[in-house]
């Protein structure tokens, strides 16, 4: 999606692909508002334009922020206990410890100063609440600009009513129809005018009941639309509860057996009226798959929808082309570029499908299908995250997120195995990609409903392991992958046997005890190499080589390296690859040759920074700031140190917990700190801890040192 500023330190704010139609005085009155309040509030009924004044007033205002305006978009956040990882994952708190998030959160915030717009908020008002009243009183340069149907309920609160527009013939309401009806300055007549104003009055001057008649106006007059509504609201209003009377324009053809009109109970606003007009407009087969789209709570691509919502009656329709019908009814919004084109229904519309879809008894088939489209999705990456595309994984993973989790959702619902399975799965996401909190979140949940299964247990515990080493919490690692061990060995799950056995070496090796690491290794290499899981053979070779450099065993090292390059390098693989690059530069260093170190190191940050794998970032930044020291090269060293702090200041706990890579940094610090004067140092720091990102921080620093 495309924002106001390629620069992140900024905000995230989309662009405007539309005119910005009216609405000057809420406008005003929110900024006039944060004047003196520090939560505003925008509230009224779906529809009412709540988010399009909320975005326009948080643009104005995001420069006089220094980290600028950040958009919390909560409509596809279906549960509360995600509310705290969503606006993380916005801001780039990428803290992955055991610690409380909304601590994290505080402390990210405490010192910076910043809008945070949290869009519908009206499904999680406690949450939103209680989150909003927490940072507030822990950052006094933070603002919250809240959009919901209903008011938070916290002190000091600014509430702006959002109501209709003016529809006069001069009014707000009617410009808006014409700038979205006709974008190519079409003038209509004075007679047009008053139909238009006429429209605009019964749309009760709601903005997406507008934005849908435009959609209208594309495929009939202006005089035809007021008319058909006009009679069609008379019709609702006096008699109640009967069917609509039937059309000539065969709209009411084809699958109505199977998708009857949806005009029960009657429609008491503009803007219900005109959506389930809108709806009778759409042929039988764009309202039934109107319906079926309402369970992805995010946006969609076309491969999901062939998948989801394909079924009888629809199996042997072109759903392309009827998305685009949808489209150009302006019922489903389309983002993009045309190649890589994604979908998704506003709010209130998706609300409508839902309830058709509940009407037609679909509802529970249509979330089964999806969780099977999302569950499979999950299962794809896992097996292809060893090759060529780690890149486009990461990126397809990312974007679908908000559909992976209620397909989470749904299977700890539903199937205790296929959570453990689906969880398991995105082990590549949660560890390689940097969502620990969440992976182990959905883990831990899945295994406490399947504690003790045959198929998946003991695979789920050695993933969840893994996530703990992530995290720093090492203990936790030591106790899951015991206990993956024990269920391994009892179910004869040889996989899950040299996962376990991998990750308790890892732990062992943070721990200060590689000795007692090296035979795990081993063991789990082996047989991972044999049956899988290949992400163990690869992560344990690196790891291994690591320990192996603990120890003074440069031979040990070489081959661990030389094998994982072997693997690698003719397959395209990046992640694991890029550790062989970390591994070496690091024996480099531990062999006194600091300068060799650097043009490896370079090469592991480059892949890590393309990944976007933070924890890889930051340990490679250690090392090159190690690397750079013994080049005599304290200047850089510093400003690595400044770049370095800020991205384990994200993360939570530095050095993943190693009192080894602790104790390297100290010294290493303590010698760049007395080769340079103290304002030196301090300005070199400075200069890599405000790079506007740690990504823009890494390019800039790889160009520094003239590494392609």
């Amino acid at each position: 999606m495309a924002t106001q500023s390629d620069n992140p330190k900024y905000g995230n704010l989309p662009l405007e692909t539309t005119a910005f139609i009216g609405r000057a005085r809420q406008t005003d009155e929110v900024l006039e508002a944060f004047g003196t309040a520090r939560l505003v509030t925008l509230t009224g009924p779906g529809g009412i334009g709540k988010t399009r004044i909320a975005l326009r007033a948080a643009a104005r205002t995001a420069p006089g922020f220094a980290q600028g305006a950040w958009l919390v978009e909560l409509s596809p956040v279906l549960s509360p206990d995600l509310l705290e990882h969503t606006v993380a994952g916005v801001l780039g708190v990428a803290d992955q410890t055991n610690r409380p998030l909304i601590d994290v959160l505080s402390d990210y915030l405490r010192e910076r100063e910043l809008l945070l717009v949290l869009d519908t908020c009206e499904h999680l008002v406690e949450e939103c609440a209680e989150l909003a009243r927490t940072l507030l009183a822990a950052a006094p340069g933070l603002r919250i600009l809240a959009t919901s149907r209903q008011a938070l309920g916290i002190p000091d609160e600014h509430r702006v009513a959002v109501g209709p527009m003016d529809t006069g013939p001069e009014g707000e309401a009617p410009a808006l129809l014409r700038a979205r009806a006709w974008p190519d300055d079409h003038e209509p007549e004075q007679a047009e005018q008053a139909e238009l104003a006429r429209l605009c009055d019964l749309l009760d001057g709601v903005p997406l009941a507008i934005e849908l008649a435009a959609g209208l106006l594309r495929a009939t007059s202006v005089d035809h639309l007021v008319h058909r509504l006009d009679e069609r609201m008379n019709v609702l209003s006096s008699n109640a509860g009967a069917e609509p009377p039937v059309t000539d324009d065969g709209l009411d053809e084809g699958l109505d057996d199977c998708v009857p009109s949806l005009h029960r109970p009657v429609r008491h606003s503009g803007l219900r009226t005109t959506i389930g007009w809108s709806h009778e407009w759409c042929t039988p087969q764009e309202r039934l798959l109107w319906a079926r789209l309402s369970v992805f709570p995010g946006s969609f691509d076309t491969r999901a929808v062939d998948f989801v919502c394909s079924s009888e009656p629809l199996a042997d329709c072109d759903l392309t082309e009827v998305l685009h019908g949808l489209v150009a009814k302006s019922v489903l919004l389309r983002e993009g570029p045309p190649q890589e084109s994604r979908y998704r229904l506003l709010d209130t519309v998706r609300e409508y499908g839902a309830e058709w879809l509940d009407r037609l008894g679909e509802s529970d088939r249509l979330r089964l299908r999806h969780r099977d489209y999302y569950r499979l999705l999950a299962h794809r990456g896992e097996q292809e995250w060893i090759g060529p595309d780690q890149a486009q994984w990461q990126a397809r993973t990312a974007t679908e997120l908000p559909n992976l989790r209620a397909a989470l959702a749904t299977c700890l619902a539903t199937e205790p195995d296929t959570a453990l399975e689906m969880a398991s799965d995105l082990v590549y996401f949660w560890f390689c990609c940097g969502h620990l909190r969440e992976g182990r979140h959905y883990t831990e949940a899945a295994l406490a409903l399947a504690p003790d299964r045959p198929r998946g247990t003991a695979r789920a515990l050695w993933s969840c392991g893994m996530v703990a080493v992530g995290q720093g919490d090492l203990e936790a690692a030591t106790r899951l992958t015991a206990e993956a061990r024990t269920l391994a060995e009892k179910y004869d799950d040889e996989p899950a046997l040299a996962g376990a056995l991998c990750v308790h070496a890892s732990a062992l090796t943070l721990q200060g005890a590689p000795d007692q690491a090296l035979p795990l290794y081993a063991a789990a290499h082996e047989q991972a190499a044999r049956t899988g899981p290949r992400i163990i053979e690869l992560i344990s070779l690196p790891v291994w080589g690591y320990a192996h450099m603990m120890l003074g065993d440069a031979d040990g090292v070489r081959a661990r390296v030389d094998r994982l390059k072997e693997l690698t390098s003719p397959i395209g693989e990046m992640w694991a690859g890029a550790y062989a690059d970390y591994v070496w530069g690091n024996q480099c260093i531990a062999q006194g040759n600091p300068a060799e170190a650097i043009a490896p190191l370079c090469s592991s940050l480059e892949a890590k920074c393309h990944l976007d794998d933070l924890y890889g970032i930051a340990v490679t930044l250690d090392s090159l700031a190690l690397a750079a020291a013994g080049d005599r090269r304290p200047e850089l060293a510093a400003r690595i140190f400044g770049l370095v702090d800020r991205a384990w200041n994200i993360l939570g706990t530095p050095h993943l917990g190693s009192p080894e890579m602790t104790e390297h940094r100290h010294t290493c610090e303590s010698a760049v700190r007395a080769a340079l004067p103290p304002e030196a140092f301090t300005t070199l720091y400075a200069e890599g801890a405000d790079s506007p990102s740690i990504h823009k921080g890494v390019t800039d620093l790889l160009q520094t040192l003239d590494t392609p």
